[in-house]
């Protein structure tokens, strides 16, 4: 997993005279924030953490998670009687980390080093005798793998599993627990484009939910796919939207994917655009990722466009494959499914009523194919046994840096949204 040096930060304040916590996450880069619980009685409370991110149209709020090694926990204590803050990084209810602020406000604890998988926050306010005077547990934090999936309709999800949503700020408590991933983290997002063709639909699951279950089993650690599929789009216009588009450039900002897949091309073949030309616009898209982005070559996964039954497609989508197998190995990027071969001479059982989409059952190979691309991609994973450096090293006024190294996490189950 490449480094992405400063990790999300925590930025965890009190609202009014309440002596607790109130949690709110933020990107060093740019700002961009989302707040957590609300701080409600005195004394020990479980507050959620949770990612909000604002989509083409509404959000979608999932449990926090990051792909960077390092955690920044802040305080800050509306409570005049709050001298200093104790936080503690927990996994499995086991302290990995801990560290002490020397200042109530604006300080940072840093953890680096933290293994993939499910932590708790715990920030606990004390006056200046060293007496506790709050205690808030904070989470679930996930450190683990955030995917970025670039496509057109068919990653968008249609004619798969679709919902109609009037709120649009949605949420996994929005859908039925069998279009939600186990951790909670993938469920429908809103279909940009859908609306064209299906009035009655504008949230589709698509493949992201069932390629995070078989993933977070596979890598055991949290995972979160975003879905950017744009139905319609050919790669001209994917690279257009990667360099104009605010939301999306935002979006990328703020989740900081480790591994993009990318899976476009059907349109490309409807416009009978040339095969050189689809390769040089993927060319220029995986170029943004890795200088604007910071990707990794070896964590950009190209997939073969799908067969597609419309009379002349083939040969021309045949060309594609050619071109994007050389592009890969020019590039130093990952092969993704063959999604041509897997589709091909299979329409019945695969496709829904047109020569492109497919249905649930071709949603489901979707994901597998995925699954197995990316199955052999190298995670970091925690040892054995939990080893915390037994300093906590001064970093600046109010700040301690304390490392942790080879956390053992103990996955912890958590209930799906319901209908």
């Amino acid at each position: 997993m490449r480094s992405l040096g400063v990790g999300l930060l925590f930025a965890l304040a009190t609202a009014g005279a309440a002596v607790g916590s109130q949690i709110e996450l933020q990107t060093p880069a740019d700002g961009a924030a989302v707040k957590g619980g609300e701080p409600g009685a005195e004394g020990r409370r479980e507050l959620p953490v949770v990612v909000k991110v604002q989509d083409v149209k509404g959000s979608y709020s999932i449990p926090f998670i990051q792909a960077s090694d390092t955690l920044e926990v802040r305080t800050t204590f509306a409570a005049e009687t709050v001298a200093k803050a104790q936080v503690s990084l927990l996994a499995g209810g086991s302290r990995v980390g801990e560290a002490v602020t020397t200042t109530p406000s604006g300080a940072d604890a840093v953890f680096r080093g933290v293994a993939p998988g499910e932590y708790t926050i715990e920030v606990a306010g004390l006056d200046a005798a060293g007496k506790v005077v709050s205690r808030d547990l904070h989470g679930p934090v996930g450190v683990g793998t955030v995917i970025a999936a670039l496509g057109d309709s068919i990653t968008e999800g249609y004619h798969g599993q679709g919902f109609k949503r009037d709120d649009l700020d949605l949420t996994a408590a929005a859908f039925p627990a069998e279009a939600v991933s186990k951790d909670g983290r993938n469920y429908p997002h809103y279909a940009p484009t859908t609306a064209h063709h299906r009035p009655d639909i504008n949230c589709f699951t698509s493949w992201m939910p069932r390629l995070n279950d078989l993933l977070t089993t596979k890598w055991k650690q949290p995972v979160f796919i975003a879905n950017e599929g744009w139905g319609g789009i050919t790669t001209g216009r994917y690279l257009a939207m990667m360099r104009s588009d605010k939301g999306w450039q935002e979006r990328m900002r703020l989740l900081k994917p480790n591994v993009w897949l990318i899976h476009l091309g059907v349109n490309d073949e409807r416009a009978k655009l040339p095969a050189a030309e689809v390769a040089a616009n993927l060319s220029v898209m995986v170029d943004i990722l890795r200088t604007e982005y910071g990707a990794d070559p070896a964590n950009i996964y190209v997939a073969t466009p799908s067969y597609d039954y419309a009379p002349g497609a083939a040969e021309i989508l045949a060309a594609y494959a050619q071109e994007i197998g050389r592009l890969i190995a020019e590039k130093g990027l990952r092969r993704g499914p063959d999604f041509f071969t897997a589709y091909e001479g299979k329409k019945a059982e695969y496709y829904g009523n047109d020569p492109v989409h497919p249905n649930a059952a071709g949603v489901e190979l979707m994901a597998r194919l995925w699954a197995k691309a990316l199955a052999a991609r190298a995670t970091r994973a925690g040892r054995s046994q939990a080893r915390v450096s037994n300093r906590v090293v001064p970093a600046g006024p109010g700040l301690h840096v304390c490392h942790v190294r080879g956390a053992r996490l103990d996955r912890q189950r958590r209930h799906r949204g319901a209908a």
